[in-house]
């Protein structure tokens, strides 16, 4: 077995073992498990060439890559506003996620930072809208709205992760 061929069966394991973490990581709301993907990808590109990944499967990685990202920042958003909530919500729930997340990282480890900022999100929007309509019913709505938003991203996150994962497969074991 020539030391070349064994240089590539390593990058390719390695890039699949990073991938496959990436693909555990787009479950995660605020992880970037898509663009772990993508960095992969880039990687192994620049390793053993770009010929062998290719720029058009360079280019649907790239393109699925983001539409997790933007699919993971905008879902929750989005389903917070068709359950009824507003704004001001919106926003108060992201900045005390964000904070919590941030302090509960720092203070504890990235995966209890992840779920606090979580409940910081429902727990914002819950108590604005509560504040704002003085009735529990609309504002537990509007929270059901924000992890109904937040579930159907993640959704699509995984979905463009699997997808990204298939395509470099296909692209790497058979040349398509």
């Amino acid at each position: 077995m020539s030391t070349e061929l064994l240089g590539q069966g390593f990058v390719l394991f390695a890039t699949l073992f990073v991938m496959m973490i990436g693909l555990i990581f787009t479950v995660v709301p605020p992880l970037p498990g898509t663009v772990i993907i993508w960095a992969a990808a880039i990687v192994y590109g620049l390793a053993l060439g770009w010929e062998n990944l290719g720029w058009w499967t360079f280019a649907i990685l790239t393109f699925l890559m983001l539409v997790g990202i933007i699919a993971d920042a905008l879902g929750g958003q989005f389903g917070a506003r068709f359950g009824g909530a507003s704004c001001l919500s919106i926003v108060v729930g992201t900045v005390l996620g964000f904070s919590l997340g941030i302090l509960a990282s720092l203070v504890g480890t990235p995966i209890v930072g992840c779920v606090v900022g979580v409940l910081g999100v429902l727990g914002g929007i819950l108590l604005v809208e509560r504040i704002r309509h003085r009735d529990w019913s609309t504002a537990v709505d509007a929270t059901k709205g924000y992890v109904a938003g937040t579930a159907a991203g993640i959704a699509a996150k995984v979905t463009a992760g699997v997808i990204m994962f298939v395509v470099f497969l296909v692209r790497v074991y058979f040349g398509l």
